[in-house]
């Protein structure tokens, strides 16, 4: 039972990365706290699922200065990057 419980909160996780990324792709250079309002999260989730995200290498942040205050605002990473040609093999 246990078991199974721990598969579904991995894919609840893989659902919420998915959907989060969709999100950042689609509205480029948000922060945290415009994409907590978008997406209808806390802030905090939002923040725990976007460092994943920089972690994997699949969104990038950016930071500025606004009203002497710095904003991290998030992109997507385009996909060219991210593949690796050279490990590719083609049969």
């Amino acid at each position: 039972m246990l078991e199974n419980a721990n598969k579904i909160r991995f894919l609840n996780v893989k659902k919420n990365l998915f959907f989060l990324y969709e999100t950042i792709n689609e509205f480029s250079g948000l922060t945290v706290y415009d994409l907590a309002k978008k997406v209808g999260w806390t802030t905090g989730k939002v923040n725990h699922y976007v460092q994943k995200l920089v972690k994997d290498g699949v969104i990038e942040n950016s930071t500025e200065i606004e009203n002497g205050r710095p904003k991290k605002r998030f992109s997507s990473v385009d996909f060219k990057k991210i593949i690796k040609w050279d490990e590719m093999v083609f049969q």
